[in-house]
């Protein structure tokens, strides 16, 4: 019984994400929901309480990874810049694999309109910035990039080149490969801040 209400669960949270790429956040409605799951609204509200509840569940599927990605850089000793590289490579192969995912990443501004999502997603952004700050912060500290780099900055360089890479592919129809044109990116801004190149 318990098994069967999890599996029901996580295949709402699977339906809300191919909706939610189909139609966007401000169409979502649980009817939809429902429908694209093969039930009714009031079993949909058995399992979660409210569509805010819904989008809570689907922001945490959406960094179910996160930590995974962060214990690999630092159990495996990469180097900061080999650090940086396999980060923002993991999630270009995670979105890779799951192309509807990403529409989370699409719709981060409508969900801090929520307090309760707001809150939930902030903590998501600063948590991965906050792992690259700290990782460029080493680089510039074992010379690896210019002592004058920002590393504020250069994440903020950085993440906002994935997102755009995200939502090119996705504006694509996803024709290329996210991961390639991602580990692309990240190596061509590292290389301009490598000191030896400096």
């Amino acid at each position: 019984m318990q098994k069967s209400l999890i599996k029901r669960r996580e295949s709402i949270i699977v339906s809300t994400i191919q909706t939610l790429n189909e139609v966007g956040l401000q169409n979502l409605s649980t009817k939809m929901i429902a429908n694209q799951e093969g039930v009714s609204e009031g079993t949909l509200f058995r399992h979660f309480k409210t569509k805010t509840d819904i989008m809570l569940a689907v922001v945490d599927h959406f960094s179910q990874y996160d930590d995974a990605i962060i214990e690999t850089c630092v159990k495996k000793n990469f180097s900061p810049l080999e650090a940086i590289r396999y980060f923002y490579n993991a999630y270009a192969e995670y979105y890779q694999n799951y192309p509807e995912i990403t529409v989370v990443i699409q719709a981060y501004d409508s969900l801090m309109c929520d307090e309760e999502l707001a809150e939930k997603v902030s903590a998501i952004i600063y948590k991965r910035a906050d792992f690259i700050i700290k990782t460029i912060q080493a680089a510039k500290d074992q010379n690896l990039i210019g002592a004058h780099m920002d590393p504020v900055l250069l994440e903020n360089i950085l993440t906002g080149g994935s997102k755009e890479i995200c939502l090119k592919w996705r504006m694509e129809r996803y024709c290329f490969s996210i991961k390639e044109k991602t580990a692309e990116m990240v190596d061509t801004i590292i290389s301009g801040f490598i000191e030896n190149k400096i």
